[in-house]
């Protein structure tokens, strides 16, 4: 019981003080004079893992923490639903280079796995009905952690192996100013880094938001193999979303605990989401910096 006191008195003093930044620090996109009008429609760069079309304002900062708890909701109490750990964790800094270009590099914990990233929006159809926001983001991941090989010896780091690079197009519309849909057909080569044999997977990613006001909004996320690698399982998360201004809290139940993009595209959920009992709670925090 002590524990999850201790959890939810984090979580209320990490939500008040974000509260309280609202006063100096604004998510919402200033309009300069004599630019073309941008289109927005998602509120934030990203749902769980999969990337929406949103990009920042030029000169803007976003910095990201995310955990994955690798122990299932079924630990129970005395575990605190998995919360007690052991965790997988994200760290990201991302700049605007352009209000259309963002350049983001990441690091999780598994296999110390580097990732760099260029998003850029390519197209928008302003439309009364449902708008439309289209952006490419290509990236490439370096797992720079040691691999023993099959014959005893060790890989080298900088083995061409241990190298990922992926491609996704993303489509976001918005119906209703309420209910956003994106489609994110992805590519990554060399999904399964532990075999000699390079190999390939292509998903169709889906997120799906329903936002019931400005601070709050609901997200369905689904990463199929549609042809090519896959690890495990299809990733599939659910959860809320609470948008303080500069601050992005996202709470989700999920069957994948990856976090970077060439590890979340492999395929990488370890059980059937069929079974609510293997469920992992995680988290996304996103903070804009203004300078």
């Amino acid at each position: 019981m002590n524990k999850l006191r201790f959890a939810i008195s984090l979580l209320f003093i990490s939500f008040a003080s974000s509260l309280l930044a609202q006063e100096n620090i604004s998510w919402n996109r200033s309009d300069e004079a004599n630019q073309p009008q941008e289109l927005y429609l998602f509120k934030s760069t990203q749902s769980f893992n999969l990337p929406t079309a949103e990009t920042l304002q030029k000169g803007d900062f976003e910095f990201e923490i995310s955990h994955r708890f690798i122990p299932s909701i079924n630990t129970g109490i005395r575990r605190l639903y998995g919360i007690d750990g052991p965790v997988n964790m994200r760290l990201a800094l991302g700049y605007a280079l352009s209000n259309k270009l963002v350049v983001t590099l990441g690091r999780s914990n598994v296999n110390d796995n580097v990732d760099l990233w260029a998003k850029y929006k390519l197209l928008q159809f302003p439309n009364d009905v449902i708008p439309v926001v289209a952006a490419l983001r290509v990236g490439a991941a370096w797992n720079t952690l040691v691999f023993e090989q099959s014959n005893g010896s060790e890989r080298s780091s900088s083995d061409s192996r241990n190298f990922q690079y992926y491609g996704q197009f993303i489509v976001n519309g918005m119906i209703e100013k309420k209910l956003g849909i994106g489609i994110v057909p992805s590519y990554l080569y060399n999904s399964y880094i532990y075999t000699d044999e390079k190999k390939y997977s292509f998903t169709l990613g889906t997120n799906i938001e329903y936002y019931f006001s400005k601070l709050l909004g609901v997200i369905f996320e689904w990463n199929p193999t549609i042809t090519g690698f896959r690890t495990a399982y299809n990733p599939v998360a659910f959860g809320i979303e609470l948008n303080t201004g500069g601050h992005f809290f996202k709470i989700l139940l999920t069957n994948s605990a990856r976090l970077n993009p060439s590890q979340f595209l492999a395929g990488e959920g370890d059980y059937s989401f069929n079974n609510s009992r293997d469920w992992r709670i995680g988290f996304n925090i996103t903070r804009l910096l203004k300078f």
